[in-house]
């Protein structure tokens, strides 16, 4: 679902004014995230590679699913995850606790994309 709402599945997808690339248009500090969270070497380049794309999607939503799992004794929810995925490792707080600001609209949108494609 992901990456139908990213780039319909487009590897040579660009987007973010140059700054996203590859079918889940993954920005420089999210490969750098993943980077940090599992010792790996990604550039933001490889982006375009889906395999390598994928690998850096599961580090990232791994690790904060773990986090959810630790902080709520329960799986993250893919709500939370998509939060995650378009609002940042903190993002999931804001399922159960929502906010009224621009970002939490957006969030809210984002989700409302991503349900649609699951």
């Amino acid at each position: 679902a992901l990456i139908r709402v990213e780039s319909n599945g487009n590897a040579a997808a660009v987007g973010d004014s140059g700054k996203a690339f590859g079918i889940l248009q993954i920005h420089a500090i999210t490969v750098a995230e993943a980077n940090r969270l599992s010792g790996k070497h990604f550039t933001h380049r490889e982006m375009f590679d889906p395999i390598k794309a994928r690998a850096v999607a599961e580090i990232v939503l791994s690790h904060y699913s773990k986090h959810i799992s630790k902080t709520t004794g329960r799986d993250a929810t893919n709500k939370e995850l998509a939060f995650i995925w378009n609002g940042g490792g903190a993002a999931w707080k804001r399922v159960a606790n929502p906010m009224a600001d621009t970002k939490q609209k957006n969030l809210e949108n984002y989700w409302n994309k991503v349900a649609k494609a699951l």
